[in-house]
């Protein structure tokens, strides 16, 4: 597992960018696991082949050929899968969030009436509507427009600070045009609640295999930082928490005959069917086949 800074760790220290926004084709060869990204620009992330998932504080989510996404600067972990005999491959728009605040304030009566507000108010069911993440598919015209990046890529000078401008407000407003109240859903503004981001780090991620380590980095603090707010929130340690938030959903899923016990263990995060056995055994005194058995006999 690697971290890295972006988008400076993986731009070619020839091809160095500066400014509100950067445009550059990633490829890869490489399948990769869980790298963590220090995510310091916003991104709209236009993938042409292979699979990303993203695991952030407020859940994963997975990108796939003729989706984009849309991420919000943070701390993430990426894990990105190649295609059959080809390499992972897409074009990514790096912008800051003074250009992002200021293109939807511009735009804010643009989606309806209910967006009038969206920057004056704090309130909290805005702030539970809010995501770092979001994926459109991508049609017809997203399609040409990843061709007319590719093609202004290839030119042998930079592109125009202004040029870079006018490509981003065009998807933007494509994508405003397509979903207003969706783009108005993406959370540009850090959480200053350092023990709400904490809880929902921790609580999104429940069914996903991610380590107290990882969730420390999504949260932006050490490990031991980490433990302390954790146990202050929770009043367990975080291993113990989390392996009984992970036993009570496992049992609940069982009590659906459609949820497998060989299916449960990979959505409460576990690499293998015998390690996640082995704890609901401990956990409940019998097998997960045996609970779900007894549980559908009555």
């Amino acid at each position: 597992m690697r971290t890295y800074n972006l988008p400076q760790d993986l731009t070619p220290p020839a091809a160095q960018e500066t400014g509100p926004i950067i445009i550059r084709r990633y490829q890869s060869a490489h399948n990769t696991i869980r790298n963590r990204i220090i995510l310091h620009m916003n991104m709209i992330n236009l993938l042409i082949s292979g699979e990303k998932t993203i695991i952030h504080a407020a859940g994963a989510t997975t990108v796939h050929e003729s989706e984009l996404l849309v991420l919000s600067c943070g701390n993430c972990l990426t894990t990105e899968v190649l295609p059959a005999n080809e390499l992972f491959s897409s074009i990514i728009l790096y912008f800051s969030n003074e250009l992002l605040t200021d293109f939807l304030r511009r735009h804010e009566h643009s989606g309806g009436q209910e967006h009038s507000s969206r920057y004056e108010h704090s309130g909290r069911q805005q702030k539970e509507t809010r995501s770092p993440f979001l994926i459109f598919k991508q049609d017809d015209f997203i399609s040409n427009y990843i061709t007319s990046l590719g093609l202004l890529l290839q030119q042998p000078s930079p592109l125009l600070p202004e040029l870079k401008k006018i490509k981003l407000e065009e998807l933007l407003l494509y994508l405003l045009g397509k979903d207003p109240k969706k783009l108005f859903s993406l959370l540009i503004v850090a959480e200053n609640d350092e023990d709400l981001l904490l809880r929902k780090a921790v609580e999104s991620n429940i069914g996903n295999p991610v380590t107290v380590e990882e969730l420390a980095f999504l949260c932006n603090c050490s490990l031991s930082t980490f433990k302390r707010k954790f146990r202050n929130i929770y009043h367990l340690p975080p291993q113990k928490w989390l392996l009984e938030q992970k036993m009570l959903l496992a049992a609940d899923l069982l009590k659906h005959p459609q949820e497998k016990p060989g299916i449960v263990f990979q959505k409460v995060g576990y690499a293998n069917h015998s390690s996640f056995t082995q704890s609901f055994k401990k956990q409940y005194g019998m097998t997960p086949k045996e609970y779900q058995e007894r549980n559908l006999a009555f």
